[in-house]
């Protein structure tokens, strides 16, 4: 019993799969498209025995509109029982045939399909695939790291700017002041800054020296008054 309805469900899906793929070439399912001529033939025939019906009606008009359309009702069942058995092996013969994809046919769409990998190509292109992803991160990373690097850049460029721009306001006030040479001028006074620091120290040492003392504090004034 298991088996059997095994077997059932997967000729079901089989058919709809040639169904899906049959309707994946025409642009419809095959059955609609007889279903749709099976109505409008039966449209055909009753609008044709209407229309006979209304010409018997207004031709022989001593017979009673009763029997006219029992008549036409009678030639309409009749057509139709024969139309049916007819129309049954032409639906049949154009499921089989006409709207039937072979097994052996490949759509354009799935040309794709005809190339298939072995397990050992599919792990191949596993592993080329993991050696890419592993390249994007690491183009990513580099990326973040070179776009810090900017912008460390760019804080020390801003940094060298200010630093420009202060020089040249040093150098402007030292024009001003007619200091002309500014490294010497640096230096000269660095030196005598040195030589007051000396002196400072040298006072602080002998503090308890007064006479000492005394000497340093006059000739750290004779310093001073030359360095200004």
């Amino acid at each position: 019993m298991a088996a059997s309805s095994t077997a059932e469900v997967a000729g079901d899906m089989g058919e709809f799969q040639a169904v899906e793929y049959a309707v994946q070439h025409f642009g419809f399912t095959p059955q609609s498209f007889t279903d749709g001529v099976f109505n409008v033939m039966v449209d055909n025939l009753h609008d044709t025995m209407n229309a006979a019906e209304q010409y018997l009606m207004s031709r022989y008009r001593d017979v009673p509109k009763e029997e006219v359309k029992a008549g036409t009702q009678q030639i309409i069942l009749k057509f139709l029982q024969a139309f049916q058995k007819a129309f049954d092996k032409l639906e049949s013969y154009l499921l089989s045939n006409l709207f039937q994809v072979p097994d052996n046919v490949l759509l354009p769409e799935d040309k794709v399909q005809m190339e298939q990998y072995t397990p050992e190509e599919e792990a191949k292109l596993d592993d080329e695939l993991d050696f890419l992803r592993r390249k994007i991160r690491n183009a990513v990373y580099v990326n973040t790291c070179l776009k810090q690097e900017l912008e460390d850049l760019g804080k020390v460029q801003q940094q060298m700017e200010r630093l420009l721009m202060q020089v040249a306001e040093i150098e402007r006030t030292c024009s001003d002041a007619h200091v002309h040479e500014l490294k010497e001028a640096i230096v000269f006074r660095s030196s005598k800054v040195t030589a007051l620091i000396d002196v400072v120290m040298s006072v602080m040492a002998h503090g308890g020296d007064t006479e000492h003392t005394q000497d340093q504090l006059t000739d750290l004034e004779k310093k001073m008054s030359r360095f200004s």
